[in-house]
């Protein structure tokens, strides 16, 4: 019996599927819901499969968004941080041009107050030994410039020119050890000398020892020297001499211009000095009582 069920056994299961699939076909047929156990379990198996396929679209998705915003935003930022420096260039740049308005604005002002030939001038270059205290000039002979002109700014007292050529001109600063400028305490009126090379920039000297000299008191010119217009500013006095005998008095005086920011001068011609008339301007001198 084993051995003829053995040697039947593919055609018994072959019949036994053929009659499973008869009956699913006529149950299947006949019934609204359709018996399908290999699709169940088909169904059961790639559910997961199906959802972790669309959790992996998901995330690829997302991550390959965010990537793309990510280089957008920084894009975005490295357009924006050029936008700033160049905003920044921009305004830097009107604040100089503004800033450079008002300094020949004040140069300008300046010049309408001052009665002697003036001629407006851009400092160049400084002398970088150290053993002098210069300045060069743009402009020298050939703007009517010559040895001897006071050169000024909307703050006071620059220094003196020294010597010229066509097209440059040398200027000693007030700060120089070899500078001096005939000045006056504006407060009381003591006369002195300034003269550079000091520590604080420039020294007061031959104050007569009874004149009345204070810190904080402001020095000017007195326009005696020959050189510079009268009343301009000169500086602050810091500190008191410490001599305590002599016929003099001297005192530390603090520039009232910033020389290391100095950009734009005012060159001035030496004030005009009144000369007598000469006997063939007045007529020939006659005795008194003569007709």
């Amino acid at each position: 019996m084993l051995g003829l069920l053995r040697r039947q056994s593919a055609p018994l299961a072959t019949a036994a599927l053929l009659l499973v699939s008869l009956t699913l076909l006529v149950t299947n047929s006949r019934g609204q819901q359709r018996i399908d156990p290999l699709g169940t379990v088909f169904l059961e198996l790639v559910s997961p499969i199906a959802d972790l396929g669309t959790h992996v679209a998901t995330t690829l998705t997302r991550t390959w968004n965010a990537y793309v915003d990510l280089v957008g935003a920084r894009q975005e930022r490295e357009w924006l941080r050029a936008r700033v420096r160049a905003l920044e260039a921009e305004s830097d740049a009107a604040s100089a041009v503004a800033q450079e308005n008002e300094r020949l604005r004040a140069l300008l002002d300046l010049r309408e107050t001052v009665a002697a030939r003036a001629v407006a001038a851009r400092i160049t270059g400084a002398d970088a030994s150290g053993l002098f205290r210069t300045a060069t000039l743009n402009k020298g002979s050939r703007a009517g410039i010559s040895q001897g002109f006071a050169v000024i700014s909307g703050e006071g007292v620059v220094g003196r020119v020294v010597a010229t050529s066509p097209n440059a001109a040398r200027v000693l600063l007030l700060d120089d050890h070899a500078s001096g400028v005939d000045a006056l305490v504006r407060r009381t009126r003591a006369r002195g000398i300034v003269e550079g090379g000091s520590q604080a920039g420039c020294r007061l000297k031959y104050v007569k020892r009874r004149d009345d000299i204070r810190v904080g008191d402001k020095i000017i010119t007195s326009g005696l020297d020959g050189i510079y217009p009268k009343s301009l500013p000169i500086g602050e006095i810091v500190a008191l001499g410490e001599e305590e005998h002599g016929l003099y008095q001297t005192a530390e005086i603090r520039p009232a211009v910033d020389f290391a920011k100095l950009e734009e001068v005012l060159v001035v011609a030496p004030p005009a000095r009144e000369v007598p008339p000469s006997p063939t301007e007045t007529g020939p001198i006659r005795p008194e009582g003569s007709p």
